[in-house]
C-alpha cells in the first residue's frame, strides 16, 4: 500500500512538516510518495531523508518532483527538528507585502486590455527587487492559475522563487477548475481573512 502525501502549490517548511508527520503516522512500513512542485523544498525533504538514513528516490516530471520513501516501518524519531532543514533559494528578495487579486483582468475598461495588463504584471513582478511574501487571489484571479495558461506559467515561476500562491477555495468550486489548477494553495475565506487583517501592506493592482 501507498501513502501519498501531496505539497504541491507549499513551501517550506510545510512540506518537510507533512513528510515527517507521514513518517511518525507510518508503522506498517508502507511505502510513502511525497509530491513537491518545488525544486528547493524537494532538495530540503532530500536531505532531511538523508541524514536520517531513509532510503528514497526521486522522479521528476514537468517540474513535478515524487519522492518515494521506502519506509523502515519502525518508530521513527528524527535527528533535529524538519524545519531545520528548511533552506530557501531567495533569502533577500521577500518583501513584507501581499498582493491580492480580485479579477483575471487589471483595471476596468476593455476587457482585452485587461488581460494584456494582468499577464503583463505577472511578467513583471519577478524583476522587482522584493518580491511579495504571497499572492491571494479570489474571484476570478482563481482563472490565473488554470493549466494551459501563460499567467499560470507566470504564477509557476513566482512560486518558485519563493511567493506563496493562494487561491479561494470557494472561487475554485464556482469556476470548476479545482483539477484544472497548475499551481497554488487552495484556502479558505478565513485565512484569506486572517491574512488581509494582519497589518502587513496589501496591494491591489
Amino acid at each position: 500500500m501507498t501513502k501519498i502525501v501531496d505539497c504541491r502549490g507549499q513551501l517550506c517548511p510545510q512540506p518537510l512538516i507533512s513528510t515527517k508527520r507521514a513518517l511518525k503516522e507510518n508503522v506498517n512500513g508502507e511505502v510513502i510518495q511525497v509530491i513537491i512542485d518545488n525544486a528547493t523544498s524537494c532538495q530540503n525533504v532530500s536531505h532531511f531523508l538523508t541524514d536520517n538514513a531513509l532510503p528514497f528516490s526521486i522522479d521528476e516530471q514537468s517540474g513535478i518532483f515524487t519522492i518515494t520513501i521506502n519506509s523502515l516501518g519502525i518508530e521513527f524519531n528524527p535527528k533535529k527538528e524538519a524545519e531545520e532543514y528548511c533552506e530557501v533559494s531567495f533569502s533577500g528578495k521577500s518583501g513584507s507585502y501581499l498582493v491580492v487579486l480580485t479579477s483575471n483582468l487589471m483595471g476596468s475598461g476593455n476587457e482585452d486590455l485587461g488581460k494584456i495588463l494582468m499577464k503583463g504584471l505577472l511578467n513583471t513582478l519577478p524583476n522587482l527587487e522584493k518580491l511579495p511574501q504571497e499572492i491571494i487571489c479570489y474571484n476570478s484571479a482563481v482563472t490565473l492559475a488554470r493549466k494551459g495558461t501563460d499567467t499560470a506559467q507566470s504564477l509557476v515561476k513566482l512560486n518558485n522563487l519563493g511567493v506563496k500562491i493562494t487561491l479561494c477555495g470557494t472561487c475554485v468550486d464556482f469556476f470548476g477548475i479545482k483539477e484544472d489548477i497548475e499551481v497554488g494553495t487552495i484556502s479558505n475565506m478565513l485565512y484569506i481573512a486572517e491574512r488581509l487583517s494582519s497589518g502587513i501592506h496589501v496591494v491591489k493592482p
